[in-house]
Parts: C-alpha cells; sequence; structure tokens
C-alpha cells in the first residue's frame, strides 16, 4: 500500500506474545477445517519469497492456501497479504483466516492485487530513490512502520499519543 513502508522493530517480549496468539489462532484454524472434512496439507510452507501458514485439500480436491492472523478484525493490509499467495493458478482458494473466520478472496480481488504489487515491485526495482518518498498513508499501516523520513509518520504518532492522554 506504501513504497515507502519500513517495519518498526519488534522486541523479543512482544515477538513471543504474538507468536503465541498466532499459534492460538493457527490450531482453531486447523481444528475447523478438519471437522469440515479438509486434510491438511502443510503448514508454514516457503515458497516464492513467502512462508504460507497452512495449505488444506478441500473434499473436492482443490487446494485452499490460508494467511492466519491473530487479529481479532481482519484488515484491509491482511486482505493484500493473502492475496499475494496467489501464484495465478485459478483451481486454488486463497483465505484470510482468524481464529474464528475464514474469508475466501475473490478472483477479482487476487487478480487486483496481483497487478498493483507488480506496479510497486516495477516502482521499487527501477526507481527506488522515488519510492522511498513515496507516501500513501493508511491507518493499518502507517502504526506499523518505522520509516523516519515520512511526514505522516510523525503526525500518527502525535495523533496516537492525543488519543492515549484524553
Amino acid at each position: 500500500m506504501c513504497p515507502a513502508y519500513v517495519a518498526a522493530p519488534f522486541d523479543n517480549e512482544s515477538r513471543l506474545w504474538f507468536q503465541g496468539l498466532h499459534a492460538i489462532a493457527v490450531l482453531r484454524v486447523v481444528a475447523r477445517h478438519i471437522k469440515q472434512g479438509f486434510l491438511l496439507k502443510s503448514v508454514e510452507r516457503r515458497g516464492r519469497g513467502l512462508r504460507i501458514d497452512l495449505e488444506f485439500q478441500k473434499p473436492d480436491g482443490k487446494i485452499r492456501i490460508h494467511e492466519v492472523k491473530s487479529a481479532r478484525e481482519l484488515t484491509e493490509v491482511h486482505r493484500i497479504q493473502a492475496a499475494l499467495y496467489w501464484d495465478g493458478n485459478r483451481s486454488h482458494e486463497i483465505v484470510l483466516s482468524n481464529d474464528s473466520i475464514d474469508l475466501v478472496l475473490p478472483q477479482e480481488y487476487l487478480e487486483k492485487v496481483r497487478q498493483q504489487a507488480e506496479t510497486t515491485r516495477a516502482l521499487l526495482k527501477d526507481h527506488p530513490s522515488e519510492a522511498a518518498v513515496t507516501f500513501h498513508p493508511e491507518e493499518c499501516v502507517c502504526r506499523n512502520c518505522g520509516n523516519q523520513r515520512c511526514p505522516f509518520l510523525q503526525r500518527n504518532q502525535q495523533s496516537q499519543a492525543f488519543k492515549v492522554g484524553e
């Protein structure tokens, strides 16, 4: 969503807490799908520069790939991340899940995100200096960004501090 995004630092205690919440969500997704007759094919499979959280085989034989989040609310950023799992194979389903819901992403959405990703990759590759200062503020992205050159980051941090002090 923002080519200038830089992941904010994550301390070890927060990382452990997050990994625990993610593990619980993964177990709930697995249990829910096994009850529905799915076959678990892989857990945390690596591929194409990413790690697929879960891969199931549906009762009809088709493959269902899951991006699992520990968040209660699934955001647009989560949908985009899940959509990036899609490799162009129309027989695969791409699903965004948390501990209580599974959202199957529509084919049109997968194609739109793939096209936007290619455009962003080209910008990052061909014009890295321009990409580093091409800011597209998005609340659910900015709160996790550590790009100190971003003019929106400081404003967002001030806004968050104001909300806490209210």
